[in-house]
């Protein structure tokens, strides 16, 4: 089910999930736009078929014109995916499978990042891995970029 926006303070709740245990997909849309109305079908159809693994919002643009600017959209349907309060990726005028695998995609880094937090809050030596130190702290990298540099090394 995908849910209706209806203020700021609204979209502020929704995205500023304080424990990140959910991604969070919001539709920035209006109702003349053409690509928005054949895509809602098949959106609406994705978000029953992921059901509890993500939350699906919608925020129309012409009611709301400062959030608007203030995320910086710029063509329409654009899908804002967040975790934890912050964007993690923009996807444009997506075709149902580049969505679905963006989402997928999102939630197997969030679920391997959510797993390699619990494993380094068991240690308590100073043997801690150093990415334990940058997941435990605010950071702008998305957690796959943080799994890749862990692997790298």
């Amino acid at each position: 089910m995908i849910k209706d926006i209806t203020s700021q303070q609204h979209y502020e709740d929704v995205v500023d999930e304080p424990r990140g245990e959910h991604i969070m997909i919001v539709l920035f849309y209006a109702n003349w736009c053409g690509p928005y109305k054949t895509s809602l079908p098949h959106v609406t159809k994705l978000a029953h078929e992921m059901g509890d693994k993500c939350h699906f919002y919608k925020l129309n643009v012409t009611e709301h014109e400062e959030l608007v600017k203030l995320c910086q959209i710029f063509v329409l349907p654009t899908y804002l995916v967040y975790t934890g309060g912050k964007v993690i990726d923009m996807v444009v005028t997506p075709g149902l499978e580049k969505l679905r695998n963006k989402i997928e995609y999102h939630q197997k880094a969030h679920q391997r990042v959510t797993r390699y937090k619990a494993r380094c809050m068991r240690y308590s030596s100073p043997a801690v891995p150093r990415s334990a130190a940058l997941i435990s702290q605010p950071t702008n990298k998305f957690p796959s970029d943080i799994l890749e540099e862990e692997e790298g090394q």
